[in-house]
């Protein structure tokens, strides 16, 4: 066999083998990551002598469990509402709290606003976004009301906002995961066929 088909099959081989583990080794790397951050946190709050691999992460859990239980009384309910009062009259933090605030709610929230896919008309071609401003908040001159479509981008996690006319904006048979699975990787990952 000539070097050069040698080389190519070894070329072949190692694509294969680099498809198979980049997936698998980006994902333990982002789970590792985030575990490493969050056990880290958990772990600030415990004494020297105390620590083990995982606890960290258990602390964190069972502080949010905690909060989440003593946010549903009726007496911290309050104090968080206080709270969050007093945390909105402060300058600068109260922009940088509201953002976040709105933001995990619009996606983790009883009133998600990231439920909803849609195909829209943009510079000539169609994107795929989610409608998240679903009532007008404002009227042009000419009487036309907008709502807000949110156009994630490719290989990223950003995205800008766009208004449409609400006649513009045609909604799609997709799942949240299955757009943002097309829109994140450019297209490759097609999502699930509908009839499987």
């Amino acid at each position: 066999m000539q070097a050069s088909g040698i080389f190519r099959r070894l070329t072949l081989m190692f694509t294969s083998g680099l498809l198979v583990i980049l997936p698998l080794a980006g994902t333990v790397y982002l789970l590792r990551y985030v575990y490493l951050l969050v056990n880290g946190w958990g772990l600030a709050l415990l004494p020297e002598n105390l620590r083990f691999p995982g606890l960290g992460l258990l602390v964190v859990v069972g502080l949010v469990l905690l909060i989440g239980f003593l946010a549903r009384i009726w007496l911290t309910r309050k104090v968080f509402d206080s709270i969050d009062r007093l945390i909105h009259r402060l300058p600068f933090i109260k922009g940088v709290y509201g953002t976040l605030k709105d933001t995990i709610h619009s996606l983790f929230g009883e009133k998600k606003s990231f439920d909803t896919v849609v195909f829209v008309p943009v510079a000539g071609t169609r994107r795929i976004g989610f409608l998240t401003v679903k009532e007008p908040c404002f009227r042009t001159a000419d009487g036309k009301e907008y709502v807000g479509v949110y156009l994630p981008q490719s290989m990223q996690f950003a995205g800008d906002l766009h208004w449409f006319e609400r006649r513009e904006i045609e909604v799609l048979d997709l799942s949240v995961e299955e757009a943002m699975r097309i829109i994140l990787s450019a297209g490759v990952s097609k999502g699930t066929p509908k009839n499987e």
